[in-house]
């Protein structure tokens, strides 16, 4: 039988840890050959030019930004495991899911098309084993409380409402009207982004929200992690805009104030959360099992000024 963990343990050892790594190494291997490949091979996406150029600058944010956060988010958990760097592994799974959906329900039928779906599976996998290896109270010691928690809160429940109303409001207006919504993409895409949106990322933000308001420790994991996946997939969308720009696609830039905006706020959050609270109103963590058994978890969440 296994050692109890120790009270500021955020891991808890076992199986499910170990396929946690094991998985989100293989995440950091198929995310960096997919999205070389992505660029360096021309025709690998047989896909209208808007379709190539947002691949390609997707392959350009996953390759330059969320490949290397995941590992160093990895590296930094296994040798001193944090707040900061065990949420972000797990945001950073997120956008593994989020982002690898696209490729492998929308894009054509490629030679790339088995990595994507490998990258999909192991970032489901490495998301839920992760997630079931974390104790979420010890992790919510390391998040901020106070004004910051508060704004962060407000500012995730909205993101994710401002998507229900947007996707949402729009597939209604079809479902009542046949009216389609004015994009470059086929319906067939919008029919996509909206599934996947609706389903795997505007909830994602409004429960996090919600649960930071209440002070709730999985509402400051939450919160942490789909900020930071946020954050690196707004970085996408600012991306894909600058290379359908480039491939003549009207209407789009690669200077969009709305997605360098945004990729800025999830930031600004994600980093709010994670700031030292000051160090004279956080609780001591408990210095043995026994005595964290007396203390509510909840109660060593840092409180911020």
């Amino acid at each position: 039988m296994s050692a109890d963990p120790s009270p500021s343990t955020i891991l808890r050892p076992g199986p499910r840890l170990v396929a946690a790594w094991v998985l989100s190494g293989v995440v950091v291997v198929l995310m960096i050959i997919q999205a070389t490949l992505g660029l360096a091979v021309g025709g690998l996406y047989p896909e209208q030019p808007w379709a190539v150029a947002a691949f390609r600058g997707n392959d350009l944010v996953t390759l330059l930004l969320a490949a290397p956060v995941l590992a160093v988010a990895l590296v930094a958990s296994r040798r001193r495991e944090s707040s900061a760097s065990v949420l972000i592994w797990l945001g950073m799974l997120h956008y593994g899911v989020y982002n690898y959906a696209y490729y492998a329900f929308g894009g054509a039928f490629s030679s790339a098309f088995l990595v994507h779906v490998a990258a999909l599976v192991a970032s489901i996998g490495g998301l839920l084993m992760l997630a079931t290896s974390l104790d979420a109270g010890r992790a919510a010691r390391g998040v901020a409380e106070g004004a910051r928690s508060r704004v962060a809160a407000v500012y995730t429940a909205l993101v994710g409402l401002a998507l229900v109303a947007a996707w949402g409001g729009l597939s209604l207006r079809f479902a009542l009207t046949g009216t389609l919504p004015a994009n470059i993409m086929p319906p067939s895409a919008v029919h996509l982004v909206y599934a996947i949106d609706l389903s795997l990322l505007a909830p994602v933000f409004v429960v996090a929200g919600i649960l930071l308001w209440r002070r709730e420790p999985w509402g400051a994991v939450l919160a942490v992690a789909i900020n930071a996946s946020g954050a690196i997939y707004l970085a996408v969308l600012w991306a894909v805009g600058g290379f359908q720009s480039d491939a003549g696609i009207p209407g789009t830039t690669w200077v969009s104030p709305v997605a360098i905006g945004s990729v800025l706020a999830c930031l600004a959050a994600t980093f709010a959360l994670l700031a030292h609270p000051h160090p004279g109103l956080v609780r001591a963590v408990a210095p043995s099992a026994a005595a964290d058994a007396h203390d509510p978890v909840g109660a060593h969440i840092p409180t911020d000024a």
